[in-house]
């Protein structure tokens, strides 16, 4: 005996199945939404620079000042050298005949690109003619900022700005 086969029942898409998708699809959105404003306003490390406002304002000054550095054709090299476990930071300047440049103010802001509160500020040390030096305290791996400014004893500044990697 052959039993014919039961009839399927008809799905049908009702008005419940509406809302529970409607609501489904808007709780993802906002569930997401309230994620994004989260990490967003918990991640957050600050401010990049403290007086942004002001640089802005001096911002000509700065151009001048980037041409005249250009125009006196100095040449400078500004290493991180790791000696044993201490890190030293060395900056060495020379005038366009390639003679030491010595006596000059030099100071340097350390920090890391994206995440605050491991700046500082140091001078550095002439060690030899031309050749300025200090030891650094760099307690994270990754990459680091260094802002180098330095004055001579007639007052004619040089900026430096660098990037390095620590493993």
């Amino acid at each position: 005996m052959n039993k014919a086969p039961a009839p399927q029942k008809e799905k049908k898409f009702t008005g419940k199945h509406f809302l529970i998708s409607i609501l489904s699809f808007f709780g993802v959105i906002i569930g997401m939404n309230i994620a994004f404003v989260y990490f967003a306003t918990n991640t957050w490390t600050g401010l990049s620079k403290e007086n942004a406002y002001v640089d802005g304002l001096n911002y000509n000054q700065t151009i001048e000042a980037a041409k005249i550095q250009k125009d006196l054709n100095w040449q400078s090299s500004l290493e991180l050298e790791v000696v044993g476990s201490q890190k030293l930071i060395s900056f060495e300047l020379k005038d366009q005949n390639n003679q030491s440049l010595s006596g000059f103010d030099v100071t340097v802001k350390v920090g890391r690109p994206t995440l605050q509160g491991y700046d500082q500020t140091l001078v550095l040390a002439e060690s030899r003619q031309g050749k300025y030096e200090a030891t650094v305290d760099l307690p994270l791996n990754g990459q680091w900022h260094v802002s180098l400014s330095a004055t001579s004893p007639t007052g004619t500044p040089f900026q430096l700005e660098k990037r390095f990697f620590v493993k």
